[in-house]
């Protein structure tokens, strides 16, 4: 039996080989951006100044989910108590004091330069802000491979399934000549709504066991050339 909080495999959907991916899109929290401990990290601050058991990181990543307000009410937070934006507020700072030592996922521009080579068309869509989204990636040297990167307008973390849309529509995107890369059950999710085909990377915010109910999953990003 599926579990409740997985999508149906998006390996339903039409069929793509190399010849036919044409767009790549990818997630950026865990999936570009190695920031898994500093989430965890981020978490324990948050909890534990609310006298709540941290998790591991292990336990976290069998738990993270969107909208990000579900995955609070699971964590212990009381959403009766403390709205929406003080929470995504204490994250935001808390994260600050965790992110100087964030680095890119191993591979990043390596695999990114060899996909740009061949002509492939490069996108990020993500649930941060789109003014830090950035930011970071110029400060990563990274930005140039994309034709756009499509972030939020809020600190919320509510989903992308929507500006996901937006960005189809924007940019003329086919999703039968469409790949998206992430490393959650909400990426598979966003690929489902989108038309999109979808691979998973196991190093990020969702454990491989959750991953693996919905898209192929990969445990070094230059496997994605081998999809492409």
């Amino acid at each position: 039996m599926r579990r409740p909080d997985c999508p149906e495999p998006v390996n339903r959907l039409h069929p793509m080989n190399r010849t036919n991916c044409q767009n790549i899109v990818w997630d950026w929290n865990g999936t570009l951006l190695d920031d898994v401990q500093t989430g965890v990290d981020t978490l324990a601050d948050m909890l534990c100044r609310r006298g709540i058991t941290p998790l591991t990181v292990e336990e976290y990543k069998q738990t993270f989910c969107f909208p990000v307000i579900d995955f609070y009410r699971q964590t212990g937070f009381d959403l009766d108590k403390e709205s929406m934006h003080d929470l995504s507020t204490d994250f935001v700072e808390s994260y600050e004091k965790h992110a100087g030592s964030l680095t890119l996922v191993q591979d990043v521009p390596e695999v990114l330069a060899a996909l740009h080579a061949t002509g492939k068309r490069l996108y990020i869509l993500s649930a941060l802000r789109e003014e830090e989204l950035l930011r970071m990636t110029r400060e990563y040297g990274i930005d140039s491979y994309f034709e756009k990167i499509c972030g939020s307008d809020n600190i919320y973390a509510n989903g992308k399934i929507d500006r996901g849309r937006q960005l189809v529509s924007a940019c003329g995107i086919r999703p039968e000549e469409t790949l998206m890369v992430g490393d959650t059950l909400h990426d598979a999710e966003v690929a489902q709504a989108l038309g999109f085909r979808c691979v998973l990377y196991a190093g990020g915010h969702n454990d491989e066991a959750r991953l693996r109910t919905a898209a192929p999953v990969i445990h070094r990003l230059k496997e994605i050339l081998s999809f492409v």
